[in-house]
């Protein structure tokens, strides 16, 4: 192969890794759409860390409302998109139940 090639083609190889994931062509690696079903479980798991750990008692009733609340909304949803969602949700619910047990 003619060395007037070599450079062109090496020069590819290593440029094509390196700029693929940069976006700067518009096809680079996009975050996913925040699945709704997933976000209310992140901030429901959220709201059982501080549930267990808050030594505010005030703190532990209000991320226990939250957790009932997302408990309730996860469970009413009927047609859900994420796989999932019934994990997420019994999840939810059983984190609502121990919140409620652990505040009385």
């Amino acid at each position: 192969m003619p060395a007037r090639l070599v450079r062109p083609a090496l020069a590819a190889l290593v440029a094509a890794p390196l700029l693929s994931g940069c976006a700067l062509f518009g096809f680079g690696p996009r975050p996913a759409p925040a699945d709704p079903s997933e976000t209310v479980y992140r901030a429901a798991m959220e709201d059982l860390s501080l549930c267990i750990t808050a030594a505010d008692p005030a703190a532990r009733v209000a991320a226990a409302a939250r957790l009932a609340e997302a408990a309730a909304l996860m469970q009413a949803e009927t047609r859900p998109t994420n796989p999932d969602h019934f994990y997420m949700a019994d999840r939810v619910a059983a984190g609502a139940a121990f919140c409620a047990d652990e505040i009385g």
